[in-house]
């Protein structure tokens, strides 16, 4: 690599055409010159300058090394200025979520591209993990996680929560009717009434999407029951959703299921196709319920209405050690408006 320092001296005297004014404006003495230019002519292997006088001519070497201490000098211009570059609406921006939250706040981060078109949204859906690697390891700025992590590394802020919902085929499918003692074949859906007896916690309460009834139940079809009958649709998310759900839905049946030795009854990793089996009456998953708003097939599935709700908390997380550039401050904006 030649010195930089020598390609300086080297450009300072040329347009000076001058020993002694380069001297000056470099704060040197003339040997002080005389002693760069030697070293640099040295380091290229050829003469750069023919002295005349007091003034100097280039040889063609010596015009091509110019040009080339330039572009080198104009590079670390650019560089040097692009450090200070800051604009709050300008600049790629990089986003890291699941697939569910992606389709939240997508539509919110491209109005806000085409509000501002200099912007450069990127939305990188990965999972929890590798979101939080990405941040400690300094290779994503920006990711969106459920639950607080707890590493000194990471830096996190509260956004909201995430409804998750046990979603159910609308219609059981015959099969299973049979399969499940004391299922009417024509009874095709499950909720309990308000006024039921005291077994209702062993009783399948489901509401559909709208939120309305469905037929009512007996006491000899539990959710437990239907969900080992039906088989999972398996999906990367699919154990730490089952496990969340069954610790916190209130559900005296599922409290102690084990969600590892559940039957599955599928796998799919692309988040907009894991409804499609369960609408086909082929299984159950567990899922955001926001999920629901980006399928054109929702009135084939239901949800079902456990004592308590299930959410799970949303954090922004970032590097502790450094604050975000100025433009990812209207990109937080935007998906705290979605998600809070």
């Amino acid at each position: 690599m030649i010195n930089p320092i020598w390609l300086d001296t080297f450009i300072t005297l040329v347009e000076t055409g001058n020993f002694t004014r380069t001297a000056e404006q470099r704060f040197m003495t003339q040997p002080g010159v005389s002693q760069h230019l030697k070293k640099l002519e040295e380091a290229c292997l050829c003469e750069l300058v023919v002295r005349l006088g007091k003034g100097i001519q280039l040889t063609e070497q010596g015009q091509r090394v110019y040009h080339y201490a330039k572009e080198q000098q104009e590079k670390e211009q650019d560089f040097i200025a692009s450090l200070k570059f800051d604009a709050p609406f300008e600049g790629k921006c990089v986003v890291a979520c699941s697939g569910a939250i992606a389709q939240r706040v997508y539509p919110a981060l491209l109005a806000l591209q085409k509000q501002h078109s200099a912007l450069n949204i990127h939305v990188e859906v990965a999972p929890r993990r590798t979101i939080l690697s990405g941040i400690a390891n300094n290779t994503l700025e920006l990711g969106i996680v459920t639950n607080q992590p707890e590493s000194e590394d990471i830096h996190s802020e509260y956004l909201g929560e995430e409804a998750l919902g046990l979603i159910l085929p609308r219609s059981l499918p015959d099969a299973l009717a049979a399969q499940v003692p004391g299922l009417s074949e024509n009874a095709q859906g499950f909720i309990s009434d308000s006024d039921s007896d005291s077994d209702s916690d062993s009783v399948a309460k489901v509401a559909s999407v709208s939120g309305k009834a469905k037929s009512k139940t007996d006491d000899g079809r539990t959710l437990k029951g239907v969900i080992k009958h039906l088989g999972l649709i398996n999906h990367p998310d699919a154990m730490h959703y089952l496990q969340r759900y069954f610790n916190d839905c209130g559900e005296a049946e599922l409290a102690n299921v084990n969600p590892n030795k559940l039957p599955h009854a599928g796998y799919i990793n692309q988040l907009s196709q894991i409804l499609l089996p369960v609408s086909e009456g082929l299984g159950y998953t567990v899922l955001p319920t926001s999920t629901l708003d980006f399928v054109s097939f929702a009135d084939k599935l239901t949800v079902y209405k456990a004592k308590n709700e299930v959410t799970e908390p949303l954090y922004s997380v970032q590097t502790p050690h450094s604050a975000l550039p100025a433009r990812y401050q209207a990109v937080k904006q935007a998906i705290t408006q979605v998600l809070g």
